[in-house]
């Protein structure tokens, strides 16, 4: 399931096709988990696929235009018309489908959009008309990848990858970070096995980890032991950023004890790590999947400059999370 929705979910060219005298250009935009208000009313189209249930949610003003090109000026119907209707428009695209699918595809209904969710969104430019189409999903991520988009899968993967430039074999390890806590040297000299970290800032306690990869970073949602990316990986600062250590000292003078312990670094506390290509990174989207393998009350890791030096359970100590520590921290003495 996960390895189907991770490869439905990168970055293809478009699907390029005629429609009446108008181009039609239909592109993969997004998976998405958590259902987003739309910019235009939506009319769901409900699909017979050879026994499995299929629905397409269409802009209103897309729907109009493919029922234009059955009649000129026709206006969208009500039901049971409309159904056919907008069947018959788009017998030129399911005609072919039905063939590389071997499956019979008949509209059923055509209903008001219902907001559900998941969804693989997809960019629709027809003629001048500008859209985006919602194909629903199957909501579980341990079930079984339904035959009909299995299939399905199988066709939007011949769609070609928008590939990087760069070398695609080039190394990268994406990071899980659940939160982060700006202390000074001397406080974490001094803590010990049970003391609990309270966090500057943890987007856990709003179900969200920030995935890093150097410079790059992307949120992501909890989906049980597993996270679902919620946008592309980007170069912006992220809510966890801080400087690493660093001081200005004369070079005739030597730092006391009380400097050192006076100093600050940013402790960062990590669920996980994923190693990948670069050009793995640059073809994930919005709904790639990246398993955990457990839930995120076991351990995390405390890294201080990019160096584990500890290990820690997440407590909650009253209305806040923290990190309780399974030892000493590691440093220099």
């Amino acid at each position: 399931m996960v390895s189907w929705l991770n490869e439905i979910a990168v970055f293809r060219g478009p699907l390029q096709s005629r429609l009446g005298d108008k181009p039609l250009s239909l592109r993969i935009n997004r998976l998405v988990w958590q259902v987003e208000p739309t910019e235009t009313s939506m009319l769901d189209c409900v699909f017979d696929a050879g026994g499995e249930m299929l629905v397409l949610s269409l802009p209103v003003p897309l729907a109009e235009a493919l029922v234009a090109t059955v009649q000129n000026g026709l206006s969208l119907p009500s039901e049971p018309t409309r159904s056919l209707v907008l069947e018959l428009a788009l017998e030129p695209l399911l005609a072919p489908l039905e063939r590389l699918m071997q499956r019979n595809l008949q509209l059923l209904r055509t209903d008001e959009a219902a907001e559900s969710g998941p969804y693989l969104e997809f960019e629709v430019a027809y003629g001048q008309l500008a859209s985006k189409a919602r194909l629903l999903l199957f909501s579980s991520l341990d079930a079984l990848v339904p035959p009909a988009f299995s299939v399905l899968g199988e066709l939007l993967g011949r769609l070609p990858r928008q590939t990087p430039k760069l070398r695609s074999e080039l190394p990268v390890i994406v990071a899980g970070q659940v939160g982060s806590l700006r202390i000074t040297i001397g406080l974490v000299r001094q803590a010990q096995q049970g003391d609990a970290l309270l966090p500057d800032a943890i987007p856990l306690a709003q179900g969200q980890v920030i995935l890093t990869a150097s410079t790059l970073w992307a949120p992501a949602e909890i989906a049980g032991k597993r996270l679902v990316l919620r946008g592309p990986f980007r170069p912006q600062s992220h809510p966890l950023k801080s400087g690493y250590m660093t001081t200005q000292l004369q070079a005739e003078q030597l730092p006391s004890e009380a400097d050192i312990d006076s100093l600050e670094i940013t402790l960062v506390f990590e669920c996980g790590r994923w190693p990948m290509s670069i050009g793995t990174l640059r073809s994930i989207n919005e709904g790639h999947v990246f398993e955990l393998g457990r839930s995120l009350d076991g351990p995390v890791d405390i890294l201080a400059n990019g160096q584990r030096i500890g290990r820690g359970d997440i407590v909650r100590i009253g209305e806040e999370l923290a990190v309780r520590l399974r030892g000493r921290l590691a440093v220099n003495d």
